[in-house]
């Protein structure tokens, strides 16, 4: 993205907010690697400051990153303007490795180490962002613990990539996987001491406040993703999920504005527009806890954003029960308030439980 592009872009978030409560705005640096461009994101940062004095609204800034560009520089940056870091990260050598290698193929592992080492010194609240694929589901928990134990992260959000998890053994083994995660919070909670899992928190939280999610994020509603060139989608996913349904999902551009007859299936949708996994919605256990999942991976594979795919319910389901018995677990030890203390300390940059 140019910086022309990307100060359009933020121009166009002020204007069309004008006269709404939104407040702070939420501007994401996602790639690709944004830390390639740093005199882009940089630049983008400082343009916000006297837009911020102008409309009475603060914007705050956030990056996702492989770590393999982070230096001092940016860190002093990150540090100055509050920018909140999402840390992308799989696991051991071994497993980061799988999909993650430099162009020539070999490891930056050694040098990712050490950048999250510098990274955690100066934040210590860093999320470790994992994707979790069917190849690395046997490791999950040993790398929950590796990512924990010898990076020092104490918040980390695996993230599933459910379009690849398609038989039942794997769906087995991540399940016993999940478990064995869990306990390890249990474990880590009664030496007094807290490992914060996406799953486990926001779905913990979610399920103690007895509010029934609605919808599983806010995309085309309360976010947008926009490319490089400045065009308009409903979220970031759908930047690169809407395929050959590239100009039907394209809500319009920072320059042109936004179409309001596109945005309507996405204003309008909600959990009772979800059309179902492998049951109705109202017969699944986990109906009060998931809101349908990814709408742009849906209509990926399924052609439909209001078609969850048939892992969706599995995913739900595993997660749903092991945060069920977390709490019962935290009951009956006496920690119950320990935990919810705990789980309210989450950082913003935790993402939410269907993402």
């Amino acid at each position: 993205m140019n910086p022309e592009t990307g100060m359009r872009a933020i121009d166009w978030l002020y204007e069309n907010t004008e006269g709404f409560p939104e407040n702070p705005l939420i501007v994401s640096f996602f790639g690709g690697e944004p830390l390639l461009h740093f005199p882009v994101l940089r630049q983008l940062v400082e343009y916000s400051k006297p837009l911020q004095e102008r409309y009475g609204k603060k914007m705050i800034f956030s990056v996702t990153t492989n770590g393999t560009l982070l230096d001092e520089e940016m860190l002093d940056f990150f540090e100055e303007h509050n920018i909140s870091v999402l840390f992308s990260i799989d696991g051991d050598r071994e497993t980061n490795d799988r999909f993650r290698t430099y162009k020539n193929g070999s490891s930056p592992f050694d040098a990712i180490c050490d950048n999250a080492a510098h990274l955690l010194e100066r934040f210590p609240n860093v999320a470790a962002r994992m994707t979790v694929t069917k190849e690395n589901i046997p490791s999950l928990a040993s790398n929950i613990r590796f990512l924990n134990e010898e990076l020092g992260f104490r918040f980390i959000s695996p993230c599933t990539a459910l379009e690849l998890i398609d038989d039942h053994e794997s769906w087995k083994a991540f399940d016993l996987q999940c478990r064995s995660a869990a306990r390890y919070v249990i474990e880590k909670a009664h030496m007094n001491d807290y490992v914060h899992l996406h799953f486990l928190d926001n779905g913990i939280e979610q399920i103690t406040s007895g509010h029934d999610v609605d919808v599983a994020c806010g995309a085309g509603k309360t976010f947008v993703g926009v490319d490089v060139e400045g065009n308009i989608y409903p979220c970031h996913r759908f930047v690169s999920y809407s395929g050959s349904d590239r100009t039907k999902f394209r809500l319009g551009s920072v320059f042109e504005g936004i179409d309001p007859v596109k945005t309507l299936p996405f204003r309008r949708y909600d959990r009772h527009h979800i059309l179902g996994c492998y049951t109705r919605c109202n017969e699944c256990p986990a109906e009060k806890f998931c809101a349908g999942g990814c709408i742009a991976l849906h209509q990926e594979i399924n052609g439909l954003f209001t078609m969850p795919l048939l892992q969706q319910q599995k995913l739900m389901n595993i997660w749903h029960s092991i945060c069920l018995e977390t709490i019962d677990c935290f009951k009956q030890t006496g920690r119950y308030d320990f935990l919810m203390e705990q789980i309210r300390m989450k950082p913003k940059s935790f993402m939410p439980l269907n993402d």
